[in-house]
């Protein structure tokens, strides 16, 4: 798989990266199968992997962790808190190592930053962010990130307040017409040299019929790597294919992508830009 830079951090990862949050019962991968996902993946070129404190009640972290703690060195884990106060968010770490059987991640990331309401509690004395700069210091992460699936503007502020290693943000076809990141986010997060993820690439599974050409949309984009949520082998056997034989899409196969999922564009199908995520009926504000 073609290999990127990431950011200003002198690391190089594929452009297809280890979404864990549903290799978990509720989606319905067995253990079994997600540790053997994972070790398929680390056998073919992945090290980037994605989880969260909050994802199942940790079962993802605890999955990711059933692998680590054999190939940790082969791995870069990534596991994000939902705190947003410091003691709170330390205590969340404290977790996610013992269930990542870790002594430190390599990113730890501020959850779903979607207002500046949101970003200014993170950023507040006491907040998350001291946490995570405390938590550096100490050696239980080398990076410090911040991720947002919503409104581009608040990770732009996030930049302006803070030299965050990284962002992890929504970046499908989708996002394309509305809000869009790609437009508004990552020129910025690009001059200042921080490392982009990209994420919600099949869209929660709406664009999971167009899978190979939203991949290759995603793939095309200014960012470092494309995290992708897989819940079965097929799936990540598939989006492997995908990237393996990466090539971007042409213009023509680009506009008929367009015209294809702009129907789709709608607070419903693309809630994590909605202003109520589980009620998503309009568009979030500004």
């Amino acid at each position: 798989m073609e290999q990127r830079a990431y950011g200003r951090t002198g690391e190089k990862f594929s452009i297809l990266s280890f979404g864990a949050q549903r290799i978990v019962d509720s989606h319905g991968c067995s253990e079994k199968e997600a540790v053997s996902m994972i070790n398929y993946a680390l056998d073919h070129g992945i090290r980037y992997f994605d989880t969260a404190w909050i994802y199942s009640a940790g079962q993802s972290e605890e999955r990711v962790g059933m692998v680590a703690k054999d190939r940790r060195a082969d791995m870069w884990i990534v596991t994000k808190v939902w705190a947003r106060d410091g003691k709170g968010a330390t205590t969340q770490l404290e977790q996610s190592l013992k269930r990542l059987q870790t002594d430190h991640v390599d990113e730890w990331r501020l959850h779903n930053v979607w207002s500046l309401e949101e970003l200014d509690k993170l950023t507040a004395p006491g907040g998350a962010l001291e946490a995570a700069v405390q938590a550096r210091k100490e050696g239980l992460t080398r990076y410090i990130s911040i991720s947002g699936h919503s409104n581009p503007q608040v990770q732009i502020q996030a930049l302006e307040r803070f030299p965050f290693d990284s962002v992890l943000c929504s970046t499908s076809v989708l996002d394309h017409f509305i809000l869009s990141f790609v437009e508004e986010f990552i020129p910025v997060a690009r001059a200042k040299g921080v490392a982009v993820a990209g994420m919600k690439i099949i869209g929660l599974g709406i664009l999971a019929h167009l899978y190979e050409k939203a991949l290759r949309y995603a793939f095309g984009l200014p960012i470092d790597t494309a995290v992708v949520g897989m819940d079965s082998m097929e799936q990540l056997k598939n989006n492997l294919a995908v990237a393996e034989t990466y090539q971007p899409l042409t213009d023509e196969e680009r506009l008929e992508l367009f015209k294809e999922v702009l129907p789709l564009v709608s607070p419903k199908n693309a809630p994590w830009k909605a202003e109520n995520w589980t009620n998503p009926v309009i568009w979030k504000k500004r």
